[in-house]
């Protein structure tokens, strides 16, 4: 490509002259449906209780991605919660977009599985376009690994088998998801785990969500065949699941690098350990499947979503699984298990039985009142704080009163349950200064009274008090709606290019994080520092005001790589394309770019080499040898 400030002819598709270091513009490429491309451009937002195409009452904001911003909202017409996504303008301006959108949707609408987020609709209010879909209320799953830090093994194999449950449907279809990820699957209140946003997907007639022209996606869950721009097929989604996997069982990825580039070559020479190694508690078999799942030759994946899970079925015998529930909510009854299994939870049983007996507790007192405190892990660590958990058992001798041995567990089973609904919602709920959760969702707190405190960003805390009395009408409802602040803070929006770099505010020695950077700061001046290995930090002053944004886009400079060329006998001349660029042994200062390089020496013949050198990167030493042709 022809550089537009030097005129330098670089070889190879690069982003820098490889002759000033001018960055070279992108060039066009013919649309091939087969290749994961997309588009992102800023999102729109719409004000909470607004109301939208004469119907949607929006809620609140869910999320914003690359296509538009989605929201929670009321569908007036219906009086039923749904998710919306408002499409951004610049794509919503394409008639061609428009028309694969409607060929998407009327693919994607064919899928009604249980594992998979149904789509409903697609609109258009004036020039705003939007899609709408079912609202699943509950938590992504990357905001659930965040809060774990690891997800336990048996829910790590529940969750797995129920998203590969889906792409099995999604890809009877003949659709592929190519997006897998963490932010990508939703866990409802009821554990059930569903796959979200088929905005890069694939149908059988070719047409996808997306632009020709702008490669982006989540490159941490690529496979290797989508990163190269291969054709793909349904063993990418299968590659994307084994990493989702692997993230879940040990909080981290099994390949990490700085740049796409570099994944790519760590992908074909890096195996990551099975998941066993780094926590014995993950079985050894589990881990194996997620290793199969990432293999780099699709060959030896799993050809298929139906063979992971029978693989994930014979797996499931070295440990028990279990579902999150909602309080409230009739468990599920778990699936018929092996023989074996059965008797083991049986004889398991027994004795639990046996030592309650002998602690004191009535057989007919145990079955007939059950204590709160076995609830599933959720659920208990909701009713954690309110509820005051049973007092260790006594050895409990014969002759005591079994009314005494069961008081505290009849006290928990008073447990009341208590739900808050807030204007605006999903606000954050302290009981008695303990975080519970979110509103909206359903609580369990002693009887008496507690002290609630309600926050939410950008609104005052709402302090209230909230008395649970026994025998009352059952589940307890709070209403409030909460009290905008007065501006007082802006907002500090920092970007860059390349993006994840390092943001330091106001001399600070540590980052306060990386871009894209949003945080709420005081009005003033500030000093933003924006710094990532291989470029040239970049300082600015940032005028902040209270209630506005304040944007800072930081273009970043690389910095030049180091390259060391020697070659027997010396002094052979080394060219770059047409250019002179010196005489070995050669160390010299390059700028970030692709080099063809011919090193040179007269009546002895010439070697050529391809050399990429990154930014602020120092080569390891180049060595050649040029023999004068025998007579």
């Amino acid at each position: 490509m022809r550089c537009p400030k030097c005129q330098y002819d670089t070889p190879g598709d690069v982003r820098f002259c490889g002759k000033c270091g001018t960055p070279l513009p992108r060039p066009a490429r013919a649309f091939d449906p087969d290749k994961t491309e997309t588009i992102a451009f800023s999102c729109v937002e719409l004000a909470d209780g607004s109301l939208f195409a004469s119907r949607y009452l929006i809620r609140e904001v869910l999320g914003r991605g690359g296509m538009g911003c989605v929201y929670r909202v009321l569908d007036t017409k219906v009086d039923e919660e749904v998710a919306l996504k408002s499409i951004n303008p610049e794509i919503a301006s394409d008639a061609k977009i428009i028309e694969r959108f409607r060929t998407e949707l009327r693919e994607t609408r064919k899928i009604t599985h249980r594992h998979v987020c149904r789509m409903y609709d697609l609109g258009t209010d004036g020039e705003n376009l939007f899609i709408t879909m079912e609202y699943i209320p509950g938590e992504d799953l990357e905001a659930m690994v965040r809060r774990l830090g690891k997800v336990p093994p048996g829910k790590a194999s529940v969750i797995t088998r129920q998203v590969a449950d889906g792409l099995a449907e999604v890809h009877r279809l003949g659709i592929i998801h190519r997006d897998l990820k963490p932010k990508n699957i939703m866990i409802d209140r009821d554990g059930e785990a569903k796959i979200m946003d088929f905005g890069l997907a694939r149908t059988p007639h070719g047409v996808k969500l997306t632009e020709v022209g702008h490669v982006v996606g989540t490159p941490s869950f690529m496979s290797p065949e989508q990163l190269n721009g291969d054709a793909l097929d349904r063993r990418s989604d299968i590659f994307a699941l084994g990493v989702v996997m692997f993230y879940m069982l040990t909080g981290a990825l099994p390949f990490e690098a700085e740049s796409t580039l570099t994944l790519a070559l760590r992908q074909k020479s890096y195996r990551p350990p099975n998941p066993h190694a780094l926590d014995p508690r993950i079985p050894e078999s589990l881990g194996r499947i997620a290793l199969k799942c990432l293999e780099i030759d699709r060959e030896k994946r799993y050809a298929s979503a139906s063979d992971l899970l029978a693989d994930l079925d014979r797996t499931d015998l070295g440990f028990d699984t279990y579902e999150v529930h909602v309080p409230g909510r009739a468990k599920k009854k778990p699936a018929a298990r092996r023989s074996g299994g059965l008797w083991r939870k049986a004889l398991t049983g027994a004795a639990v039985v046996a030592a309650l007996a002998a602690a004191g507790f009535g057989l007919r007192t145990f079955l007939a009142k059950p204590a709160v405190t076995t609830a599933p892990p959720q659920e208990a660590r909701q009713a954690a704080a309110p509820v005051s958990p049973p007092a260790s058992l006594p050895a409990a001798p014969a002759e005591k009163p079994k009314t005494e041995a069961v008081k505290k567990p009849e006290t928990a089973a008073k447990a009341i349950p208590v739900e808050f609904v807030t204007k605006p919602s999903r606000a954050t709920v302290f009981i008695d200064e303990v975080e519970m959760g979110l509103t909206d969702d359903t609580f369990f707190v002693s009887p008496g009274r507690h002290a609630v405190r309600i926050r939410k960003t950008g609104y005052q805390d709402l302090i209230a008090s909230l008395v649970a009395e026994p025998g009352g009408p059952g589940r307890l409802s709070r209403e409030y709606r909460l009290v905008p602040r007065s501006p007082t803070i802006g907002t500090l929006d920092v970007t860059s290019e390349p993006p994840e770099a390092d943001v330091f505010i106001d001399g600070a020695e540590k980052p306060a994080g990386r871009t894209p950077f949003v945080l709420g700061v005081s009005p003033g001046a500030v000093r933003v520092k924006v710094s990532l290995s291989g470029y040239l930090d970049q300082a600015e002053d940032v005028e902040v005001r209270a209630g506005e944004v304040a944007s800072l886009f930081c273009p970043l400079t690389p910095r030049n790589g180091t390259v060391d060329i020697s070659c027997d006998p010396e002094g052979a001349e080394v060219w770059s394309g047409d250019e002179l660029i010196g005489k070995t042994p050669f160390t010299k200062p390059l700028k970030p770019a692709v080099y063809k390089l011919r090193i040179v020496w007269k009546g002895r013949g010439e070697r050529q080499d391809i050399i990429i050198v990154h930014p602020g990167e120092v080569l390891p030493p180049l060595r050649y040898a040029l023999r004068r042709p025998a007579a």
